[in-house]
């Protein structure tokens, strides 16, 4: 089925009442267990400031292009990337993003070093966290039995469609 024909029938679903289906909750023991790892085809690198600039390829223009436009990109190329400027703790969070460190070992890091309790530290971990998995920025490794549980999930919502 084409994205066109999925987004139709989801808006269907959603005038008929049916919700969107929700990802699996991840436990709180299984989220601190989570290793976040970057995304490795992207570039960064420290300003004078200190704090991590991220550089995101952005796609290449179509084949084909209107005249206007092309005549435009030759006054003006269009940019070949996109820079994301991370505050300091931004930076220091994705320093931490090597794959070898948990959740856990990046929460215990940011309370020690701006004496934060555990639950603000993980609370603002999970917000960050999931604005950069949106972006494509980090992934994340799981634990074995998270991954084994969404994969069940996945087979399960095969089965329905």
């Amino acid at each position: 089925m084409s994205y066109l024909g999925c987004k139709g029938i989801m808006i269907l679903d959603r005038l008929r009442g049916k919700k969107k289906p929700k990802p699996p909750e991840i436990p709180r023991s299984e989220f601190l267990r989570m290793k976040p790892v970057r995304n490795p085809m992207l570039k960064w690198e420290r300003n004078k400031q200190g704090n991590l600039s991220v550089f995101i390829p952005l796609g290449r223009p179509d084949a084909k292009i209107k005249k206007r436009d092309a005549i435009l990109s030759k006054l003006a190329p269009p940019p070949k990337e996109k820079e994301i400027q991370l505050d300091k703790v931004g930076s220091i969070v994705w320093e931490l993003c090597d794959g070898e460190r948990t959740m856990n070992d990046i929460v215990v890091h940011l309370q020690e070093k701006y004496k934060l309790l555990p639950s603000e530290a993980e609370v603002s971990l999970n917000a960050y966290f999931n604005e950069l998995s949106k972006r494509g920025l980090v992934g994340f490794i799981l634990p074995e039995e998270t991954r084994a549980r969404f994969e069940e999930a996945a087979k399960k919502a095969q089965k329905k469609e």
